[in-house]
């Protein structure tokens, strides 16, 4: 999960890194200084525990701040994203959030084309394969870096790779892909299927 920008993340994660910091140098201490005594162990063991529980509790409310910036973020129409949100708009529009889904993208147009090697046999993704046009135009706007695009086109775009019940894994040429492609960029690009630059 990507963290740059997450607010409040100093302060979600000092209480669990400060437990197992805490645990980490009693150990120590208890390793090198002191006789084994089981009292220090279990100290620096309850602490180390309790710093992992700490940290998972800190994941689950980093998993549910995402979660709800994305569900307002997936339903904007407009171009205002509230300032509580503006971290993981700026996160999923960043240049690496889009380099790598268009880089996933090409990937996954190359291996609709591939050859069974063996016992290897690749996806079989003969609706990749029909709109590979459409594939190759999203996968282009999303590496013009200078074209501004939307929170909302981006969660569309890794909701298209990551579903692996849409239209991008279909099984069949009529698999809706090519309408789902056009959706995407008219939402990630607020224009549509209009002139973009070629890769």
């Amino acid at each position: 999960m990507e963290l740059r920008g997450v607010p409040g993340l100093g302060r979600i994660l000092a209480l669990p890194v400060g437990y197992l910091a805490t645990a980490a140098l009693v150990g120590a201490a208890a390793w090198t200084v002191l006789p084994p005594e089981r009292w220090i162990l279990a100290v620096a063991l309850a602490a180390g525990i309790l710093g992992v529980y700490e940290l998972v509790q800190a994941q689950r409310l980093l998993l549910r701040q995402r979660r709800a910036a994305d569900a307002w973020l997936r339903s904007a129409t407009g171009s205002f994203v509230p300032p509580a949100y503006a971290w993981r708009a700026e996160q999923l529009t960043s240049p690496r959030e889009r380099r790598m889904l268009a880089r996933t993208l090409r990937l996954i147009e190359r291996s609709a084309y591939e050859r069974s090697v063996g016992r290897l046999r690749p996806l079989n993704l003969p609706a990749v394969r029909a709109h590979h046009d459409s594939l190759e135009l999203l996968a282009c706007t999303l590496e013009t870096l200078d074209e501004p695009v939307t929170p909302a086109g981006m969660l569309r775009v890794v909701d298209l790779v990551t579903n692996g019940a849409g239209p991008l894994w279909g099984a069949t040429k009529d698999a809706p892909l090519g309408d789902a492609i056009s959706t995407t960029l008219a939402i990630l690009t607020r224009r549509g299927l209009g002139p973009t630059r070629a890769c």
